[in-house]
């Protein structure tokens, strides 16, 4: 057992080779790979043995297993050059061929056409041959590649990859059924070309995984994501990505992503919450206009009988009730506009600047101030813009009740490929750790949750209240 474990964990020292070259030569006499499959056959390494003539005299299940070509098998009695060729690319292949020829060592750390290789070495054993090993990368685990061998139709797959500069990643290498869950992506290009996946990402969901690329990068070690994949025929696919880094050291800049296809589990909901959405949108149209045109007429007829009372006597209690209907009026307007504002037809950034030119006509103790780049909001659903336009008045509301404020401010931008929507007040501010989540903010959070945005309340004693919408 001792000689299993010390073999099983590296073959460099002296005292390894020897009993190596026994081996070989007892196999060669007996005709048999039992012995050696018993110390070699499912090491993670692979492991092959090379007589004078580069023929292989023995070769372990990893190196067998490590080409994957459907019309090549690497088997005992077939030439070992055959086999290296698949794995090195030219300029290393023929530093190969050099160090074969004159029987000389060799240790290569790069130059393979694997990107699962992580080192290759000869070592020439006196007048017996050769004996070649592939390292494999630390994270290609054997139960992991069976189990996506044997069931292929998993509807997970996963994949290695590195940071590197900018928001970017390399892809080192795929799982076995890669293909399958991807059937659509060129899998070669996927490891050749940093950007080529990041490319068919939907183009609303990229900023949010470029994103979280970027915490990585910060010092967090994992995250997940779901993300809309755009296929060839303009089609999008639904998937859910986790991700960790796959070891604890720092210096060690690799990640492990597993990706599940969740389309089938996807789209009910998103259908559902459609749905949910088309008749809430449907209900706020007719609350609205039966607001408008039924209370709304009334009220106004009200006030318009109360002037004409009014114009033949003076009464205080008249004057009373014709001061309630056009509070009335006001109010019910406000609650028109609020259910269904017209200038969201025109688009979110329109809508607002509406919205703050009025409270500014309407409020003379609070000045309000709006600045809105130019920024592409074409793509925003009626729905989301609907959402986070009622977040904005949300805000408002509670600052005009309980900050003491006389300014609001808002401004729209763009950064790292995202919409940053922030407006805050100089109010009296509050202390966060006391924060109770009222009505308020639970409504904002849920508003934000439907409209695939996130936000984050900001606020101090004496320092004012801050809102930043993420889009």
């Amino acid at each position: 057992m001792r000689k299993y474990q010390a073999l099983n964990v590296a073959i460099d020292s002296s005292e390894d080779i020897v009993q190596l070259q026994r081996l070989i030569r007892t196999s060669v006499l007996t005709g048999s790979d039992q012995e050696l499959d018993a110390f070699f056959g499912d090491l993670k390494t692979a492991l092959i043995t090379v007589d004078n003539e580069f023929k292989i005299l023995y070769i372990n299940n990893t190196a067998s297993n490590l080409v994957g070509d459907k019309d090549y098998e690497a088997e005992k009695g077939s030439m070992v050059i055959d086999f290296i060729k698949r794995i090195l690319n030219p300029s290393s292949l023929i530093s190969f061929y050099e160090h074969l020829i004159h029987k000389k060592e060799l240790n290569l750390s790069e130059g393979f056409t694997l990107a699962r290789i992580e080192r290759i070495s000869m070592t020439p054993i006196s007048s017996d041959g050769y004996v070649i090993k592939v390292w494999l990368n630390e994270r290609y685990t054997d139960s992991a590649a069976n189990l996506f061998r044997y069931f292929p139709g998993l509807p997970i797959a996963y994949f290695g990859f590195d940071l590197v500069a900018g928001k970017r990643l390399s892809i080192r290498f795929l799982s076995d059924n890669f293909h399958i869950l991807f059937p659509f992506l060129d899998v070669d290009q996927v490891i050749a070309d940093e950007n080529y996946f990041l490319s068919i990402f939907h183009p609303d969901d990229l900023p949010e995984f470029l994103s979280k690329i970027q915490h990585l990068k910060k010092g967090r070690d994992s995250f997940n994501t779901e993300f809309r994949l755009m296929k060839p025929d303009g089609s999008e696919h639904w998937y859910r990505l986790i991700s960790g880094k796959f070891s604890e050291r720092k210096d060690k800049n690799f990640w492990l992503a597993y990706i599940e296809d969740i389309e089938e589990k996807k789209r009910p909901i998103l259908e559902k919450a459609r749905l949910v959405h088309e008749t809430l949108d449907d209900e706020r149209n007719r609350m609205a206009m039966e607001l408008h045109d039924g209370l709304g007429q009334n009220l106004v007829a009200l006030n318009l009988y109360l002037s004409t009372v009014m114009s033949e006597t003076e009464n205080r209690m008249l004057t009373i009730c014709r001061d309630l209907a056009k509070d009335s009026i006001m109010l019910m307007k406000s609650m028109c506009y609020n259910l269904a504002p017209p200038e969201l037809d025109r688009g979110l950034l329109y809508a607002l600047d509406v919205y703050f030119g009025k409270m500014n006509e309407l409020s003379g103790n609070i000045e309000y101030i709006y600045n809105a780049k130019k920024v592409p909001l074409s793509h925003m659903t009626q729905e989301n813009a609907y959402n986070i336009f009622r977040i904005i008045q949300e805000f408002v509301t509670n600052s005009r009740k309980y900050s003491e404020c006389t300014k609001i401010e808002c401004t729209i931008g763009k950064r790292n490929q995202k919409m940053i929507l922030e407006i805050h007040d100089d109010g009296i501010g509050f202390d966060m750790r006391k924060m109770e989540t009222g009505f308020g903010l639970k409504n904002m959070v849920k508003r934000a949750q439907v409209a695939n945005a996130t936000i984050e309340l900001i606020s101090a004693p004496g320092e004012g209240t801050a809102l930043i919408i993420e889009f």
